[in-house]
């Protein structure tokens, strides 16, 4: 089973950033590699962020070391 989801919205319910939303953006096409945007409410978000990873593998390191549990948001 798939730890994450491209380019889907989802709710982190615990790990680091509890509480805030996250989407994962395949940006290889420009950058070649994938944005992890944070933000701490999806209508009118004060906090917030982004990471840039180099490859995939770096991706699923990222999520996993970060221990999320996501909700994803259809």
């Amino acid at each position: 089973m798939e730890k994450f989801e491209l380019e889907k919205q989802g709710r982190i319910l615990s790990g680091f950033y509890e509480g805030y939303f996250v989407k994962l953006h395949n940006d290889s096409d420009v950058t070649g590699g994938y944005y992890i945007f944070l933000v701490n409410d999806l209508v009118a978000p004060t906090d917030g962020g982004d990471y840039w990873v180099e490859d995939l593998a770096e991706l699923e390191s990222f999520v996993e070391s970060s221990h999320w549990e996501i909700e994803w948001i259809e």
